[in-house]
């Protein structure tokens, strides 16, 4: 007969302790959301645990988004993000952050290509003011257009057609899996489209796909949301907001 009162007994004390380690091991991140007049999305999430900052510019525009014809070129142009405005000549994005002791890199993904920077939080505004500069235009000349065409043909040549271990997966799955273009293509590229991409091409890549309206601005660390959303307005509340094309119907296979 007392089996079954300590059972009883025993299930609550387990619910109770089970639903005490959730709450313990929740990880509750603080998010603020805003949105620019120019229509830039701003998160800030505050954290104070160490005087550093990440920062994050995500703009919505990946492979299976890019023109046909123009197969890698969000690849190609995340290489160009790096190349230099009128204002920051080339090299100057890398040396003023890591000689401010942060680190940055980018990546290109299906949906969207994101730029991303970690620093001491005393790097912020360096930080902001380059990324906006590189929001507004950037420096596009045939030399630099050529050279990192040559830069993402090599990678293709490493990644995808001399990779020595078997195929490169993600993108041989999706070329199996999927038949619309837009999800079966290869995101690196073909040498033949990235030949053929000119500056108008890449101008008006530009100006269609990275504008503050296509892209959303993360900023984590030790800054809080009011000084987070005062240092986008700042720096990036002048740009303009720019007219974006339709996206694609990607939803079918």
């Amino acid at each position: 007969m007392r089996r079954r009162p300590l059972s009883l007994l025993i299930a609550g004390l387990m619910l109770a302790a089970s639903a005490s380690a959730s709450e313990t091991d929740r990880w509750n991140l603080p998010v603020a959301v805003k949105k620019l007049d120019n229509g830039l999305t701003v998160v800030v999430s505050e954290d104070h645990s160490s005087p550093t900052v990440g920062v994050s510019v995500v703009y919505h525009v990946g492979m299976r988004l890019e023109p046909k014809n123009r197969t890698g070129f969000a690849h190609l142009f995340e290489h160009l993000m790096f190349q230099g405005t009128p204002n920051a000549k080339k090299g100057v994005f890398d040396n003023v952050i890591t000689g401010g002791g942060g680190r940055n890199n980018g990546s290109t993904r299906a949906d969207f290509t994101n730029y991303i920077e970690t620093a001491p939080v005393s790097a912020i505004e360096p930080i902001l003011w380059m990324e906006a500069d590189r929001m507004r235009t950037l420096d596009f000349n045939p030399e630099t257009l050529k050279n990192q065409q040559d830069v993402v043909k090599e990678e293709i040549r490493v990644n995808v057609k001399n990779q020595p271990y078997g195929g490169f997966m993600w993108i041989d799955i999706g070329q199996h899996a999927f038949q619309k273009w837009e999800n079966n293509h290869d995101g690196y590229g073909s040498f033949q489209d990235l030949e053929n991409a000119s500056l108008t091409d890449v101008e008006a890549f530009h100006r269609d796909y990275y504008g503050p309206n296509n892209a959303v601005l993360s900023i984590a660390g030790d800054v809080t949301p009011e000084q987070g959303f005062a240092l986008a307005q700042k720096y990036f509340g002048g740009i303009a907001s720019r007219p974006t094309r339709p996206p694609p119907i990607i939803a079918k296979a």
